[in-house]
């Protein structure tokens, strides 16, 4: 069959030049590539999940906090930890799941390229990144740990996945030639939570004293706390008011979830109910904190030491807590069975009975009282 010029009608019967037609359906060699890299993405996780599955399983039950999972967010966890056990715990004998699975390649018909590109995996690191531009063939992220800006190719994306600028992806990210690629698929976060993630991280990277070792290690809890946070109805809250608690959240002394989850379903609430405008967000801040010490874990706290601490007025903050007093009943009465659930979650030594005498503060329901 003789070569169709680009220019003739093409021989399809479509009317149209060959050029725009079936001569225009041809895959470049990235596409190929980028196929087989996909390919082999999947058989990873096939192979690990039926070859390694009981090996599989005992780390990711080792790493997950049942106490701050739920029905919701276990499924996510145990998928994506699953994939960071595969490239970073090893067996008795040394090995990873990654390393197994690179020997099985070996009798395998692959091109150069991408095998090359499957080697590089060794490479690969957990984080989280953000968006800053989104291109036709990648999109620009900039690594909230290590604040390097990076070109990911978006492979095998789902397209119930709709991204925008600004928001944060957790994953395992591989290298992929020039670009980077996140392993089988990314968990996408609200672009709120961007900020008080990247704030989250960097003190979680500080706390792991900057060696990418202890980071890996630390990955799986940083992962459930990023989880935990989509919990709540974050979009509800403004940049500002989202700034209030970053800067709570970093002062507090406490940093058990359940306890910071009640500071945050009160902010969260406090926001809806007031729509308070917030000129500095460290006085919210820092009336948020008295009240999660005095009234909550019912720990006696300086004033003039808090205000100190946050850099405003003893004088301003206690007019801001007065204010959140008087907020309280209407708050409780909206966040109640919220908050019952959370208290479960504590310790008994986290809280009396003795210490709710104050129902102008909260109403303790009597299933909490049974308790």
């Amino acid at each position: 069959m003789s070569k169709v010029a680009r220019n003739a009608l093409c021989p399809c019967g479509s009317g149209k030049k060959y050029k725009h037609c079936c001569g225009n359906n041809v895959v470049s060699m990235h596409e190929l590539i980028d196929q087989d890299v996909i390919h082999h993405m999947h058989d990873l996780i096939h192979y690990a999940t039926f070859e390694h599955e009981s090996f599989l399983y005992r780390t990711v039950q080792k790493h997950m906090i049942v106490e701050q999972t739920d029905e919701d967010t276990t499924p996510v966890f145990r998928f994506f930890i699953s994939m960071w056990a595969m490239f970073f715990k090893k067996d008795a004998h040394g090995m990873t799941i990654f390393d197994y699975y690179l020997r099985t390649l070996r009798k395998q018909a692959i091109r150069p390229t991408v095998y090359s590109i499957i080697q590089s995996w060794r490479q690969a690191f957990p984080t989280f990144v953000c968006i800053d531009e989104l291109r036709d063939s990648y999109v620009v992220v900039t690594d909230l740990l290590t604040e390097e800006t990076k070109q990911m190719k978006l492979l095998d994306m789902p397209d119930e996945f709709h991204l925008e600028e600004g928001q944060a992806l957790a994953g395992v990210f591989v290298p992929h030639g020039q670009y980077i690629a996140c392993f089988g698929t990314f968990f996408p976060l609200p672009v709120v939570l961007t900020h008080p993630l990247y704030v989250y991280i960097q003190d979680v990277w500080k706390a792991c004293g900057e060696q990418y070792e202890r980071w890996i290690e630390a990955y799986p809890e940083t992962f459930q706390k990023s989880l935990r946070l989509t919990m709540f109805d974050v979009e509800s809250l403004s940049p500002k008011q989202e700034q209030v608690f970053t800067s709570f959240e970093k002062n507090f002394p406490r940093k058990e979830l359940s306890i910071i989850d009640t500071a945050r379903l009160i902010w969260v609430e406090y926001c809806r109910l007031y729509n308070p405008t917030i000129r500095k967000p460290e006085v919210y801040a820092a009336a948020l904190h008295y009240i999660m010490a005095d009234a909550i874990l019912q720990q006696r706290i300086s004033q003039k030491q808090l205000a100190e601490q946050y850099g405003i007025s003893a004088s301003t903050l206690s007019k801001r807590i007065d204010t959140f007093y008087d907020a309280f009943e209407d708050i409780a009465e909206q966040i109640h069975d919220q908050l019952d659930d959370l208290f479960t979650d504590w310790d008994d030594d986290d809280w009396e009975e003795d210490d709710w005498d104050d129902e102008d503060i909260f109403e303790v329901c009597e299933d909490c009282d049974e308790e």
